[in-house]
Order: structure tokens, then sequence, then C-alpha cells
């Protein structure tokens, strides 16, 4: 996806997330680009959501216990980041909001973590 397009859809995601009735409590920002990850990081601001970046890939064990530790309850991940998302999942067994904004579709994979709530573009799409 070209990176105005990841910037806008930045922006719905976070409007999308300002709407629901339960607003999250913290999110988390799996993302490798630094520009959508501060795009993120900016607009859940404007909105006063709560929100933190997570920037080192290859502490897995540490992320899931961040996540777990800090009670954060919605994550924007990108495809780069799924190794470090199937662990955290394993171990987090609270429900999560995981966001894959990078994705068409829900992948296959994700009916594994059945206590966790999954959106992907098509969800973007069908709320606008």
């Amino acid at each position: 996806m070209q990176k105005s397009h990841e910037i806008s859809h930045a922006k719905s995601w976070i409007d999308m997330l300002s709407a629901m009735d339960a607003q999250p409590k913290l999110t988390g920002i799996l993302q490798s680009s630094r520009v959508i990850t501060q795009q993120l990081a900016a607009f859940c601001r404007l909105q006063h959501l709560m929100a933190f970046a997570y920037t080192r890939k290859n502490h897995q064990q540490l992320l899931a216990e961040t996540i777990a530790a800090s009670g954060c309850d919605t994550l924007i991940c990108d495809q780069h980041h799924y190794p470090a998302l199937w662990y955290m999942l394993h171990q987090v067994k609270r429900p999560m909001l995981i966001i894959l904004n990078q994705e068409m579709w829900t992948p296959d994979w994700c009916w594994q973590f059945s206590h966790h709530r999954f959106l992907c573009q098509q969800d973007l799409l069908s709320a606008q």
C-alpha cells in the first residue's frame, strides 16, 4: 500500500476507534514505518486516545509482558510484526481488539485466537 493511502487509513482507523461505544483504554502501535507510527500516535492524541509505540522488533517476550502489564486492549499491527503479534496473542488471555492495517481481509490464522476481535481494511471500508 502506498504511504499516502496508509496515512489516510491511519486517520480513518483512529476515527473509528474514537467513535466506538467502548473506546480503547490503551492502543499499542506495532508498525515498521516510523512515519505511519508517528501518524497513528498523532491521530490518537488528537482524539484523546492513549497510545504507545513499540519499536523493538526482536524482543517478543518483552512485548508480551509489556502488553500484559500495561492493560493495553487494542493493537494496530502491520505484517512485519506478525511473529511478535502471534507470540503475544498466545501469552495475553484477555480479549483484545487487533487491527491488521495492511490486510484487506481477515487472515485465516486469526480464527485460532477466537477470544480476540480482528479488524482489517474491509471493516474500515464498511464503516465509512
